[in-house]
């Protein structure tokens, strides 16, 4: 099996380079040493996989369809793994069995794999995306056995959250502090989607729901800097209020975070070849600026430059200007 690592805790694992022969002995290692399940696949089929590792912490993500029968069986509890594991179906059919309960989840809905007890999965042209935390980080929140191969709808709010939230997370979590901080909001997230105490419920809302929500206008501002709070509002189903009392917990407003990203991106593109032959005021107002005068301002006040001197500088044939790193808030 080819590994190509990607950082000390991130994985990505493919076959495709391996002859046919030996694709499926390297798939069945693959998932007896870090799956902890048997499987038994199409002999010859390539697979792509990311796996993510922090502590209490797994995410993992099949690229490439699989076609295969995958089984946790009694035999394989002897190896200690009390785990959890929440999967969200993103192609093809999976199904799910655990005790008597049977599972098959439609497209972005979630079924919950408990490792203490023995499974079965059936997968036919499958993609997925999988976390798994401890039983004991979930059993204080919500009562995971009754949720064992359980259905979570795609349209449960706290499920959506989750898959932002994790999207969202670098590959590498090596700041401890920041890694046992996002396992913690993950935990909330997968509690209210399964179904938290009404105790655990009242925490996760006022922990892990903030964070995901956060890190989801966070990324849509990446995306489009130029969104509006009432169009981002809408988008999260909360008051723009909300919005800005997220970002003020931060210690930064909405406003601000949504300006670096704009002058991000009028930096971006006043030093790309593809906007040479853009005006000034034609980059200001695609990067959201709605008055020249202004975006100049603020450009110079930020980069201690001009935009006119930034594109003189690319046409001279200096190096792109390298915005400067704002110091940490305390």
């Amino acid at each position: 099996m080819q590994l190509e690592e990607q950082g000390a805790k991130s994985l990505r694992l493919s076959t495709a380079q391996l002859p046919a022969a030996r694709r499926l002995p390297a798939l069945r290692d693959l998932f007896d040493r870090s799956i902890g399940m048997e499987i038994d696949a199409e002999p010859g089929r390539a697979i792509d996989m990311q796996i993510h590792i922090a502590p209490g912490l797994r995410r993992a993500r099949m690229v490439s369809p699989v076609t295969a029968r995958a089984a946790r069986p009694r035999s394989k509890l002897a190896d200690g793994d009390d785990t959890v594991c929440l999967m969200v179906k993103t192609g093809g059919e999976i199904a799910l069995g655990q005790g008597r309960q049977e599972s098959a989840p439609r497209l972005g809905d979630a079924v919950l794999l408990v490792y203490r007890e023995p499974s079965r999965l059936e997968f036919v042209d499958a993609t997925y995306l999988s976390v798994r935390v401890p039983f004991e980080a979930l059993a204080m929140l919500t009562d995971i056995e009754a949720a064992a191969a359980r259905r979570i709808p795609r349209q449960t709010a706290a499920l959506g959250l989750l898959q932002r939230y994790v999207a969202s997370l670098p590959d590498r979590l090596d700041e401890p502090a920041l890694a046992r901080l996002a396992a913690t909001h993950v935990y909330d997230l997968m509690a209210l989607a399964i179904g938290a105490t009404d105790e655990a419920r009242a925490i996760a809302r006022g922990r892990g729901v903030r964070a995901a929500r956060l890190a989801a206008i966070r990324s849509d501002l990446e995306r489009d800097a130029t969104l509006p709070i009432d169009q981002i509002a809408r988008r999260q189903g909360v008051s723009t209020r909300c919005v800005q009392m997220l970002f003020e917990e931060q210690g930064t407003t909405f406003s601000e975070f949504a300006l670096e990203r704009r002058l991000g991106a009028a930096l971006g593109m006043l030093t790309s070849p593809r906007y040479a032959a853009w005006t000034i005021a034609g980059i200001a107002f695609e990067a959201g600026f709605g008055d020249l005068s202004h975006f100049n301002r603020r450009f110079r006040r930020r980069f201690g430059t001009t935009p006119s001197d930034v594109r003189q500088r690319i046409r001279g044939g200096a190096a792109p200007l390298e915005a400067p790193r704002r110091k940490p808030r305390p």
